[in-house]
This record gives C-alpha cells, structure tokens and sequence, in this order.
C-alpha cells in the first residue's frame, strides 16, 4: 500500500467520479482505475461499486476512509514539523482556549512567550470556543494545546489555576446588597445554566444532586456572555466565571462562600498523548507548564 493509493482513494471517494477525479490528480483515469483495483486487491475488500453512471463507496470503503484520511493528515502533520526543523516553514502553533480566561491569562502568557528570542518567529492561530468544542478538536488533531476544562485519557493535562465562581444577580434583586452569598441563599432561585456538554453544567447538576435539589432552569446557552443577558432580562440568576461582560451596572457579581462546596473549576493545558508536537508548539507548551503550572 502507497501514499499515492491512498491519497487517490481519499479524492475519489470525495468526488465518486472516475474522470474527475483523475483529473483533480492529473493522471490519466486507467492510472486511477488500476492504482484502486491494486489497493482493493491488497486490503481483499471492494471499496467502490460502480455502475454506468454512478460510482459509490462500499460499506468497505466508508469504513477504511477516516483511517486514510488520519495517516493522510499524520503524514502531512510530519512534513510540516520537518519543514520547521529545517526553518524552511512558519513556526505555527494552533492554540485553543475558552471566553473567561481570554483577558486575564492569554494575554499575559502571549507577552511572556515573545519576550523569549527563541520565540519570536512562532505564530499563532488562536480558536476561541467553549472548552467542551476545544477538547474535541483535540482529540481530532485539529489545534495542537488548548486551554480546556476538559479531559481523558487520550490527552496529556497539567493544571494551571483554579478558576473561582461567582453569582451573577440583576441589579435590585434580594441578594444584590449582600457581600456573598452560599449556596443556600440562591439554589431556588430561576438559573441561566450553561448546557450539557459543558464541565460548569456538570459541576453545578452534581451540587444541586449532593443536596437533594433539582435546579429551575429557565435557559440554557453556550456561553457565559449569552447568561449574563439573560441575568440583565431579569430571568434569573447564573454562577459563571469572571468575564469582561460582567462590568456592567445592570449585572451584580458576588462571591461564592459555602463551606461544602469549592465554587472553583480546574484550568488545564492540554494536548493529545499520540500526537506529536511541532518544535514550536513544545516550546510552548513547556514555557507554559514551566512558567504557568501548579501543583
């Protein structure tokens, strides 16, 4: 089996057309026909059937594809990490993280990373999303680290700082004038609730079930800023994180004292076990664990 029998099976089964897909390769079709009946012959399975006019993958086929796709994207992955070695391509390394931690810790550990010559020539391409959407895109190879709250046993972690919780009330509600609150003060209250796949949801829906309670949950949304708009309508409270949104006067922020529960959730840098890094992207990652971590 071959890298070119590969990387023709991956286009014809993108385009299911014997001409234009050998044109997309620019060889001739026989060459095409021939360098998929020789893979077919190697693996013992059909992975295209085709009649005179269409030409469709095979259970076979669909089952075999994201594996070429993966060694396909590996191979690629390890071109470019060569071609950084030899300094003949940009120092690229694809960082995730998630909305609350953007003005705090991105910006200080971008500062500390460039004042290191060493890493002057590196260039980021930076995804925000929830850490829930980071940690898959992990795991599917798609960014390199990833500030996450998320983790398996596929990915390598370190902890980087506990990230504390707070209440979030509209102006004039009961709680407002208080200097903080516990859990007790506000677990009947409506609640703004992030959704399902998030570690907030899941931590909250294991506080409430640890007291006997079910949450009244009048919204769930992605993100920590579509809460607080939600807190600011008057239709609940919320627990989130500090983000920039929160400096608004319709939005009183109060701390979370309750002797039972940590109000805090775990900030992780993260990266896949099997999936080699870049020089550039270890160099930041070590500066980041050097520089960043706690016990």
């Amino acid at each position: 089996m071959t890298l070119l029998q590969l990387q023709y099976f991956k286009t014809l089964a993108r385009v299911l057309h014997y001409t234009h897909a050998a044109a997309e390769l620019h060889i001739a079709q026989p060459s095409l026909s021939y360098s998929i009946k020789e893979l077919e012959k190697e693996l013992g399975v059909k992975l295209f059937e085709k009649d005179s006019r269409h030409v469709r993958l095979t259970g076979y086929g669909e089952q075999f594809l994201p594996y070429a796709e993966q060694a396909l994207a590996m191979i690629d992955e390890g071109v470019g990490v060569l071609r950084q070695m030899a300094g003949s391509a940009q120092q690229i390394v694809r960082l995730g993280y998630f909305h609350s931690i953007s003005a705090s810790l991105i910006p200080s550990v971008m500062m500390g990373i460039y004042n290191q010559e060493k890493n002057q020539s590196i260039r980021f391409q930076f995804t925000e999303a929830p850490s829930f959407d980071l940690f898959q895109q992990l795991k599917r190879g798609e960014i390199d680290l990833s500030f996450c709250l998320h983790q398996d046993e596929e990915l390598e972690s370190v902890t980087l700082m506990r990230q504390p919780l707070y209440l979030a009330v509209p102006e004039h509600h009961p709680l407002a004038g208080r200097e903080s609150v516990s859990f007790d003060d506000f677990a009947r209250e409506p609640i703004v609730m992030l959704d399902k796949p998030s570690s907030l949801r899941t931590q909250l829906d294991q506080v409430y079930a640890q007291r006997g309670l079910t949450p009244d949950v009048v919204f769930e949304v992605r993100e920590c800023n579509a809460a607080l708009q939600y807190v600011v309508l008057r239709f609940g409270v919320s627990v989130l994180p500090w983000v920039p949104a929160m400096e608004n006067e319709k939005v009183v922020v109060l701390p979370i004292s309750d002797e039972n529960t940590a109000f805090v959730r775990t900030v992780l840098l993260t990266w896949a076990k099997k999936r080699p890094l870049s020089p550039a992207a270890r160099r930041v990652r070590d500066y980041i664990v050097e520089h960043c971590a706690t016990p």
